[in-house]
């Protein structure tokens, strides 16, 4: 019987990231497992850990025992264990915060798993008489209508706090701990359609289709690419994907990009598997989550849905991963751990022999270089399932517009074919991948912008509630009527946002219905949702949005797609800015098209020669491919090469650079041939009064250095220095700047 334990203790960290061991008392030495939580003394005081490994000796002569058994079952898998340990290597991350990323937060803050608080009536509630109560007696009666439910979701319903609040002291209802049930409310009920039957798979499809059911039926990790063109019926592969591995007596899971494209899915995926759905993402209030994790839990729900975090449920026997639209930035954290989605899947996908199957109209040039370089499997389709193949693409010069006296932001050619879309009663989308009324805000007089104290970035113009806001801070300061800089009153805005699209299309249409998608309008728990059935319902003309609208969207009575800037992303100081103007265009182009009335898309931009623009007009991604490809290897960036950032931030800009010199000169004796590149000012140099200082190593095959990183990372929060410098390590990051 292991008499040891190495635990990890539950704190954010440097100075505790290491496995402590401990003596497991005779009592508890038949009822320790690995993952489960304990409670341990550190110091003078007792905090919790996880239990990584049991052990029947140590080289440590005095150790502490184990205090107390937090759960009565592990609360993390072998599986999550052993992928913890990889996350730490491989994404420079303390392992509790890889711990963390596979939990719930609620789970860890001492409820055991699946358990929620709910507000129930008590007996007393029956004879109570509440007709001078009228808010308490509403409260009561959601209870009685809807049984017990958890405290916000009551209060979301119409129940009133302190109303809820006085029943409880009367006596009338009760909080309790229970196991999360079918009476929940569910959020995304409404979009649950009927009952579907597959669809007959057109010749492309299902030579795709036996591809993967022969992959599944190896049994052993394979990586799959999809690579399909908008509207060529990739959903329909994935769902008989997954009928065909849950035959087998499998699990799957299916990631999506955009929390807006999941109440679309919901609607495929529950019609399919009715009842085995469990659907994750970031909006979900910590009940639902609960509820959800629990269905993964006990077997009753054998398909994940949801976005990046999705990748770390609790499935075993996972037969087939799935990641639509793979070539998508917001698959990879941007806070600690730094994972991408795609590798943690693969991750499983080799662990549990099972298949990884990427999805995409415009593959990632990683994966798709890989899939060609015999590394992985590349499937192709080029047809649409619609009779109605990938629309005309019109490419408006905006200089020209401007020469010819016209400087609305809506060119010629837009306003026609929008006239043309009211006449018919159809539907357009209008797509700027920025949100607010002006990029920014200059005088005419002086030339000077209005920027954020805090950040070295210009302010965002709100109109709608009539202030300057940052982005990156939310610092918000009133719009100004003079130039703080010259006194001048010649105030201009510049640079189109949604706000100021949806502004000008109201004095253009007044009759029009309107919605608009963006980080603003869509903040709310169920925005999306709502959104989305109410502009697939017809009771909206235009759609108005950034990137969320740009892919995985279905509508059939869109006829136009107007891209007010295609320029927004071209400019981004990163290397991977021609791909995401490529990618941005080509998705949000192929929502049109879709139904029997076929569509146009409308690109406008300032560099209407630029590769990107024109392979995305001509729906060629071969040649871009072929281009980008050529480019990156000759600046050895991926996917030739791994790229390994180190950026610093502190409030002292000189301690700032000193720190990062100091590791920059450690690194460069570990990178062996690999390149360091700086140290340098970051393209976004201050951001909340934080300077920020990057270095960069790039070298091929950069996992290989993840054990000398890691000592140089301890070693670089060892030091004494008078200022804290903040490092956060990247591997392979997406956005550089």
């Amino acid at each position: 019987m292991p008499q040891y334990a190495e635990i990890i203790i539950d704190l954010i960290s440097n100075a505790v990231d290491r496995p402590f061991h401990y003596h497991i008392p005779q009592e508890m030495q038949k009822q320790l497992k690995p993952g489960m939580r304990v409670e341990v003394p550190l110091g003078n005081r007792r905090c919790q850990g996880y239990v990584l490994r049991l052990l029947h000796e140590t080289s440590i002569a005095t150790l502490k025992d184990v205090s107390s058994i937090v759960d009565l079952k592990p609360l993390l898998t072998a599986e999550q264990l052993a992928l913890s340990r990889w996350l730490s290597l491989r994404f420079h991350c303390r392992l509790v915060d890889a711990l963390h990323a596979m939990i719930p937060a609620s789970f860890r803050k001492g409820r055991r798993p699946g358990e929620i608080k709910v507000v129930e009536p008590t007996g007393l509630a029956a004879e109570a008489d509440l007709k001078r109560a009228p808010a308490q007696k509403t409260a009561l009666d959601l209870l009685k209508q809807k049984g017990p439910l958890p405290r916000p979701e009551l209060i979301r319903l119409g129940a009133n706090s302190q109303a809820v609040r006085s029943l409880e002291k009367k006596g009338l209802v009760k909080i309790v701990t229970a196991l999360p049930g079918q009476n929940e409310q569910d959020p995304d009920q409404e979009l649950q359609g009927p009952v579907t039957r597959p669809h007959l798979l057109r010749e492309e499809q299902a030579a795709c289709f036996d591809r993967i059911k022969d992959a599944l039926n190896i049994n052993k990790p394979q990586k799959m690419l999809l690579h399909g063109i908008t509207a060529s019926g990739k959903t329909e592969i994935y769902l008989q994907g997954i009928a065909y591995c849950l035959e087998q007596g499998q699990t799957a899971m299916i990631l999506v990009p955009e929390i807006a494209l999941t109440p679309q899915m919901i609607e495929h995926f529950e019609g399919r598997f009715p009842g085995l759905i469990a659907v994750l993402h970031s909006r979900l209030s910590q009940a639902e989550k609960n509820r959800q994790w629990q269905q993964i839990l006990n077997g009753k729900a054998r398909v994940v849905l949801g976005a990046r975090s999705a990748v770390f449920a609790p499935l075993d026997r996972i037969g087939l991963i799935i990641i639509d639209e793979e070539h998508e930035t917001t698959y990879k954290q941007e806070e600690s751990p730094r994972y991408h989605a795609r590798d943690v899947a693969w991750w499983r996908a080799r662990y549990n022999r099972a298949v990884l199957l990427l999805g995409s109209a415009t593959p990632s040039l990683e994966s798709y270089y890989e899939a060609n370089s015999n590394k992985g499997a590349l499937l192709q389709m080029q047809e649409r399932v619609t009779p109605i193949q990938l629309p005309p693409v019109s490419v408006i010069d905006m200089r020209e517009e401007l020469k010819a006296g016209h400087r609305s932001i809506f060119s010629r050619s837009l306003l026609q074919e929008l006239n043309g879309v009211m006449e018919r009663d159809e539907q357009a989308l209008l797509f700027i991948n920025r949100r607010g009324f002006a990029g920014f805000v200059l005088c005419r007089e002086c030339g000077h912008v209005l920027r954020c104290s805090s950040c070295d970035v210009s302010l965002t113009l709100h109109m709608d509630r009539q202030v300057m806001c940052c982005h990156y801070c939310a610092h918000e300061t009133a719009v100004p009527e003079i130039c703080p800089a010259c006194r001048g009153t010649k105030i201009r805005y510049f640079s189109a946002g949604t706000q100021r699209v949806e502004e000008e299309v109201k004095k253009l249409y007044p009759q029009a219905t309107l919605i608009r998608m963006d980080r603003d309008t869509t903040a709310g728990r169920h925005a999306h949702s709502l959104y989305y059935r109410q502009f697939r319902e017809g009771r909206a003309n235009i759609l108005i949005g950034t990137q969320m609208i740009a892919k995985g969207f279905d509508f059939p009575n869109v006829t136009l797609v107007g891209v007010i800037a295609a320029d927004t992303t071209l400019n981004l100081p990163d290397f991977r800015a021609p791909e995401r103007t490529f990618q941005l265009l080509t998705q949000v182009a192929g929502r049109t098209a879709r139904g029997p009335r076929g569509g146009k898309v409308i690109v406008q931009t300032y560099h209407p020669r630029h590769h990107s623009i024109i392979t995305a007009a001509n729906h060629d991604y071969l040649s871009f491919y072929e281009t980008e490809l050529e480019n990156r290897r000759q600046l050895a960036y991926p996917p030739f090469s791994d790229l390994l950032r180190f950026l610093f931030s502190g409030p002292e800009e000189a301690a700032v650079f000193e720190a990062a010199s100091w590791l920059t000169g450690k690194l460069q004796e570990a990178a062996g041939d690999a390149d360091i590149l700086g140290p340098a000012p970051a393209s976004l140099y201050r951001i909340k009064q934080q300077y920020r200082v990057h270095t960069i190593i790039k070298g091929k095959n950069l996992t290989r250095l993840a054990p000398q990183i890691k000592k140089l990372i301890k070693a670089y929060h060892q030091r004494k220095t008078p200022e804290p410098v903040r490092l956060a390590v990247d591997f392979n990051p997406q956005v550089v700047l």
